[in-house]
């Protein structure tokens, strides 16, 4: 029973995007379309509908499960989730910052499904390399993390393709045709492509709101402490996911004190943070959504 559940917790995934990142406006063409027909991707015809081809197809409808927009029932198709049905009514063109910050998380955390974006934002730790770096680490870091040897090379280093490119492609001329393939989460600013090397950025401080913050938290949604020190370079990686420095840190949590999310206790040197609001992350979206509309 033990062998089973270990099995069980280090399921994996490599290259379920077809080699596509997040095109500009597939995410919202794929909640729409799923609204509209649940078994959109089932469908002799659903690429169609999509107005892509059939491998896009694929990459469209992958991108909307590790992302968190919908979840697949057996029989039934695609169905958008909690999360996805508020992104359609407040965020439908996915303008918003905070969206592409919830999607980023949600990749993040979605280990089973999205392998390659858990093992990078939350193990590396080089603030610049170059793309054969990340895979020779991607590489050991799978290995101990499914317990295997026995996966694709190809997919492996296609999923590091897909994901510098989601994050750190190179800007494209203005008005150039090829636009529409720049990953909306490029705009997030936390990877920037120097020649042959990668760079971890730090985001702009007026593109992150508290809110982000609070829901990457959720993670660990029963924990009521957390150090500040853990939370910030722990394993919940607040450092390594959003890349904010220490000081912006600091300043999203007082915001988020102020508006009576959490309560800082710096006495005695805990520097602990405890949870006031008990929301899940459809909670948050909707609290910042609604605020932002007031």
């Amino acid at each position: 029973m033990e062998k089973n559940t270990k099995q069980q917790e280090n399921k994996y995934k490599l290259k379920g995007h077809e080699t596509f990142c997040i095109r500009e406006g597939w995410l919202s063409k794929g909640i729409k379309a799923v609204l509209e027909n649940p078994k959109v991707f089932t469908e002799m015809y659903g690429a169609d509908a999509l107005g892509v081809g059939s491998n896009m197809a694929k990459a469209i409808r992958y991108w909307l499960k590790a992302s968190g927009l919908t979840v697949e029932v057996s029989g039934k198709g695609a169905m958008l989730s909690e999360f996805g049905e508020i992104v359609l009514k407040y965020d439908p063109y996915l303008e918003e910052n905070f969206t592409l910050w919830c999607i980023h998380i949600n990749l993040v955390q979605n280990k089973e499904n999205a392998t390659c974006w858990y093992l990078f934002f939350r193990k590396y730790q080089l603030e610049e390399f170059t793309k054969e770096e990340l895979e020779i680490f991607l590489t050991e870091q799978l290995i101990k993390y499914a317990g295997t040897r026995d996966f694709s090379e190809r997919s492996l280093k296609d999923d590091c393709n897909v994901l510098m490119q989601m994050y750190g492609r190179e800007k494209i001329p203005e008005n150039d045709p090829e636009d529409k393939r720049i990953c909306p989460l490029s705009r997030l600013g936390i990877l920037r492509k120097n020649d042959e090397k990668y760079k971890r950025t730090v985001p702009d401080y007026n593109a992150i709101s508290s809110e982000v913050l609070f829901y990457l938290m959720q993670e660990n949604k029963e924990e009521k402490a957390i150090s500040m020190e853990e939370l910030y370079s722990g394993e919940l990686g607040v450092q390594s996911v959003l890349g904010i420095g220490m000081n912006m840190y600091q300043e999203y949590l007082e915001q988020l004190a102020k508006e009576g999310f959490i309560d800082l206790n710096r006495t005695a040197g805990l520097d602990m943070i405890y949870k006031l609001k008990y929301l899940s992350k459809e909670e948050i979206a909707l609290h910042y959504y609604e605020k932002v509309r007031e």
